[in-house]
């Protein structure tokens, strides 16, 4: 018999575990297609109702002037009474779509602020919380939610190097209109409470339509807006790995 040992085979070491494609992302994330595609039906809406108010502030402007120039004819206390029943039927509208619409708006900005973390954006200076909570602080509110926004905005097209991604003047242009048409409001409010006059009554009626026409075009940007923060976090997870 041959006194040949046989070769014991040898252990082999485990295979490396396969590396992901991509970072993985948190599990916070959540497709924000839905909530976007109602947050654009609601500023549609608002964009509609803008310009109907737009255009019944400028038929109570011709109604004004005319008065004020004392070329009207015909019943003017009938044509009044239906000038004010017009503009409050739209006022309410609007102050209720204003609200809802606001509600909705603030729900996305918190979910695309925790999306933006979900995909990796490390180092954003505004919570999820404050991103919302900044528009009732009085003061701050000026400027705070626009910074917010703007990180929102890096953040979603490049969550790994956020910081270094310049904002289109699309973030900037939303917001001024924000505070224009916010401070036309208030002005227009207050000068329809304190009308003595028909020189007072003509004002007013013009600074409330410059607030509804500001308002429209706010309606278009804050829908561009929330457009393409959406499309670049969708686009993000077909690199980054959601689980």
């Amino acid at each position: 018999m041959s006194d040949t040992t046989v070769p014991q085979p040898q252990p082999q070491p485990p295979p490396p575990l396969p590396r992901p494609s991509a970072p993985l992302a948190g599990n916070d994330y959540r497709d924000p297609a839905t909530l976007t595609q109602w947050l654009k039906i609601l500023l549609i809406l608002s964009l509609l109702i803008d310009v109907i108010a737009a255009a019944s502030g400028m038929m109570e402007f011709s109604l004004l002037r005319s008065l004020q120039n004392e070329t009207f004819s015909g019943d003017f206390d009938a044509a009044a009474t239906s000038n004010d029943n017009r503009q409050q039927a739209i006022s309410l509208i609007q102050f209720a779509l204003f609200i809802v619409t606001g509600i909705v708006f603030l729900v996305w900005i918190h979910r695309a602020n925790r999306n933006a973390r979900a995909l990796g954006a490390e180092g954003m200076r505004f919570t999820p919380g404050w991103s919302v909570g900044w528009y009732f602080v009085p003061i701050m509110s000026l400027w705070k939610p626009f910074q917010a926004m703007r990180e929102i905005w890096q953040a979603s097209a490049q969550p790994g190097n956020w910081q270094g991604v310049q904002t289109p003047p699309l973030v900037g242009w939303w917001w001024a209109l924000y505070l224009a048409s916010q401070a036309l409001a208030q002005i227009g409010y207050r000068l329809s409470e304190n009308i003595d006059s028909v020189d007072d009554a003509v004002f007013a009626s013009v600074v409330t339509t410059l607030s509804n026409l500001s308002g429209s075009t706010l309606d278009v940007l804050a829908f561009l807006l929330v457009t393409k923060i959406t499309q670049n976090q969708i686009w993000q997870t077909k690199t980054v790995e959601v689980f």
